[in-house]
């Protein structure tokens, strides 16, 4: 990795998609809990406002259903489409106003009221490979399937990120930024039923961050095959540490070589399963941690690298939570970030 940044030292943030829907709330919770990575939230359920600009997509209102239709019956689309992707014009995959709120919402908010404690912000799309086997085709399979519709999602993905980090960088100069591009359905590709090509989704994930500048970053709940993330071209892993923890250090060989290499993790240590939200607090929750910082250890993972390139996390979004379940998550999220930093001496 060329790239440099700051490390981390167990910095809290968090993932992008919240159950509240009052704009100054959400403003408020993400600023009081994550003042040194504030990330942009996102407001809705519906992943419509990820496709602004994004050709050969039919909305179907009366079923409420997306899908992508066969290239050759939008071909004028697919012209204009590719045309822009040539030209390099960023603005025509712009994130609007009117589709997401939230995020120039929040973006105004940091812009009004900077904090003095921020160094980075950070934003949520989703990547390439979850789009596109989110997105069907007509025929029921997913989009990624289809040569010509996964070239225009990951073009999309990359060109409406690559204009994100620009807004921001407008926006709110002198800061660091984060694009996360979650791979949610790795584990599809990944398990052994799957029917993904290793290097093609490799390539994908890798294509989907071309020409960003900002730190790039993955997040994957389930367990998965970790080397297709430490063998692609991403800056952050971000696993979900409080049930995939023992299994991730399997892996302490590629993911030593990951952090040598700047590499950072972002362990997904709260959970946001009320049943296990509730059973927890930050002591128990930083007792997990540390188990598993001193596993990753025991596992020839050099303990002063792993605990700088360090990050804190809930361990998936909350926007299945209720507004308290929440407060709560970012809250221990927090706390757990700022006693793991005491003890590591990183106050």
């Amino acid at each position: 990795m060329e790239k440099e940044f700051i490390k981390p030292n167990f910095a809290a943030t968090m993932m992008a998609a919240v159950p509240y829907r009052d704009m100054k709330k959400t403003h408020q919770v993400i600023l009081e809990n994550f003042p040194e990575a504030p990330c942009l939230p996102v407001m809705t359920r519906s992943f419509r406002w990820l496709f602004e600009g994004v050709p050969c997509l039919v909305i179907d209102r009366e079923k409420k259903q997306m899908y992508m239709a066969p290239p050759e019956e939008k071909e004028q689309e697919l012209l204009e489409f590719y045309d822009k992707y040539e030209q390099q014009d960023l603005e025509y995959f712009a994130t609007t106003p009117k589709a997401a709120p939230f995020f120039h919402s929040m973006l105004e908010r940091l812009k009004e009221d900077r904090p003095a404690a921020m160094k980075w912000v950070v934003f949520h799309t989703a990547g390439p490979v979850l789009i596109g086997d989110m997105l069907p085709q007509v025929d029921g399979k997913p989009a990624i399937q289809h040569e010509t519709l996964r070239d225009v999602l990951i073009k999309a993905v990359n060109m409406k990120t690559r204009w994100l980090e620009q807004k921001i960088r407008q926006d709110i100069p002198g800061v660091e930024i984060v694009a996360d591009l979650p791979e949610t359905t790795l584990v599809s590709f990944t398990s052994a039923g799957g029917t993904g090509n290793r290097e093609e989704i490799i390539s994908a994930i890798n294509e989907g961050f071309t020409d960003l500048k900002c730190l790039t970053w993955v997040h994957c709940c389930a367990n998965i095959d970790w080397t297709i993330l430490t063998e692609s071209n991403v800056d952050v892993i971000n696993f979900d540490a409080y049930q995939h923890g023992e299994k991730v250090a399997l892996y302490a060989k590629e993911l030593q070589k990951f952090l040598e290499n700047g590499g950072m993790l972002g362990w997904g240590i709260v959970p946001v399963i009320d049943d296990f939200l509730s059973e927890e607090s930050v002591e128990s929750l930083v007792e997990k941690l540390q188990k598993n910082i001193d596993l990753f250890v025991s596992k020839g993972i050099e303990e002063e690298l792993l605990v700088s390139s360090s990050w804190i996390l809930p361990s998936c979004e909350t926007v299945l939570l209720s507004d308290e379940q929440s407060d709560l998550a970012f809250k221990m999220t927090r706390e757990v970030s700022q006693e793991i930093k005491r003890k590591y001496g990183f106050e």
